[in-house]
């Protein structure tokens, strides 16, 4: 009996701006991406694949009177791809990836101070595990993530950029009544911050 489940989710979360305040330009932005992918294969002779690839993009701009701006944007492209085959074995392959981007801005007008801040994270999971018969499982990770944030009033100017690239395989080959495990993850988290008063 061939049992083949492929399970695959997306989640992509998107925050906007806020209004601006009196004379002064205030922003927020958070980008919030959740990728899952899942193979298992039990028993038979049978074979899978699952890909998945996202990209998003999220920008905002403002402007007003007395040379008064500020600019966010976040850019990602992230790909999942997993493969498992086998012959009376019993593989499983897991996936899971989790993005953030958080931004925030405020510029004062004229003369007045302006911060801004902003944090990029990555957390990437893989697991291959296979079980009895022959067979091979194969996950791969690609990742491109980037946060950009410019601010100007009278007094000058600031800006931050932060980029996450990240590459992730894993692979799992054996013969009858061989037993393998691979387990890979990968964190990062980026912060930055400035002010000018």
């Amino acid at each position: 009996m061939s049992k083949v489940v492929i399970l695959t989710a997306v989640v992509v979360l998107l925050g906007g701006s806020n209004a601006l305040a009196t004379n002064a330009l205030d922003q927020m932005q958070n980008t919030i991406i959740g990728l899952a992918n899942t193979i298992t294969l039990g028993q038979g002779q049978q074979g899978a694949d699952s890909i998945q690839n996202l990209a998003v993009a999220n920008t905002q701009n403002a402007g007003s009177e007395c040379y008064v701006s500020a600019h966010q944007a976040f850019i990602g492209n992230i790909a999942e791809i997993a493969h498992a085959s086998g012959n009376c074995s019993l593989i499983a392959v897991g996936q899971g990836l989790a993005a953030t981007g958080d931004q925030v801005q405020f510029v004062g007008d004229g003369c007045a101070p302006k911060s801004q801040a902003q944090i990029l994270g990555l957390l990437a999971e893989q697991s291959l595990t296979r079980t009895n018969g022959s067979g091979s499982a194969n996950a791969l990770h690609q990742i491109v993530l980037k946060e950009d944030q410019d601010a100007a009033n009278a007094v000058g100017s600031m800006s931050e950029s932060s980029a996450i690239l990240g590459l992730q395989s894993a692979d799992l080959v054996g013969e009858a009544g061989a037993t393998g495990t691979v387990q890979a993850t990968m964190s990062v988290v980026t912060t930055q911050h400035q002010a000018s008063m």
